[in-house]
């Protein structure tokens, strides 16, 4: 895969049935889950470094106790993960101990998801870590999600052809000037599969579509940094 390139691929990782065995192992950790809004029904399991690195400490205190569920339960799922990049990327990928594991964002049912609630953005999350003397290439990173439960009407991920030097270099205008004209790509989400991106392209959460009670949506979310030649994955 050329993460220089503004593409989304698609690589199978779990069957059917075996996202339905993380869908049901994560329902029974719900007390470990974690709020992440007062209006509505939003959470994670594990740490998420667009959501806690800001306060360091924080992160660390948080990753110290959700690393060692996530393992404990998603051990295999972490495997698998490493397998799956590592033959997409062409260079080992392995979770590094040091960050918070790949985790999950669960959303459930509500209306509000059909709104585009979501932020548009490019995933930056890397520098809020410290990686001196890491011999990191910080040009090189990746993105990843991988989808274990869909609303009915599916979901996916809305992607623009700007990149990151194009909004570096647009800096000082207003972004809705820098979106103008540019057209939406969407991405559907395959239930098993694992959407991976350089990160560095501008994309957004799609937002749902005629949600229905019951609808779920669960994913796996992390990145990887290429450190040393290996992908380190964390999240």
């Amino acid at each position: 895969m050329n993460l220089t390139n503004s593409i989304v691929a698609d690589v199978s990782v779990l069957t059917a049935g075996e996202c339905d065995t993380v869908r049901e192992t994560l329902q029974g950790l719900r007390a470990h889950w974690i709020s992440r809004s007062l209006e509505f029904p939003f959470y994670t399991l594990g740490a998420a470094s667009y959501l806690d690195a800001r306060n360091y400490a924080s992160y660390r205190q948080l990753l110290e106790r959700q690393n060692p569920l996530l393992r404990e339960h998603f051990s295999w799922l972490y495997e698998r993960l490493e397998a799956c990049l590592s033959e997409e990327l062409g260079a080992s990928a392995a979770c590094t101990t040091r960050l918070a594991l790949p985790g999950f964002h669960i959303y459930l049912y509500s209306k509000v998801f059909e709104k585009p609630v979501a932020s548009v953005h490019i995933d930056t999350q890397y520098r809020f870590h410290d990686w001196t003397g890491r011999d990191a290439d910080l040009a090189n990173q990746v993105s990843f999600t991988v989808s274990i439960a869909l609303p009915h009407t599916g979901g996916g991920l809305n992607t623009w052809d700007i990149g990151q030097a194009e909004m570096k270099a647009r800096s000082t205008e207003k972004f809705g000037d820098v979106l103008r004209g540019r057209p939406i790509a969407y991405h559907a989400y395959k239930p098993g599969c694992m959407a991976v991106h350089s990160g560095h392209l501008l994309h957004q959460a799609a937002p749902g579509r005629d949600l229905a009670p019951g609808d779920e949506r669960i994913t796996v979310q992390g990145h990887g940094v290429l450190v040393g030649g290996v992908w380190e994955l964390y999240w």
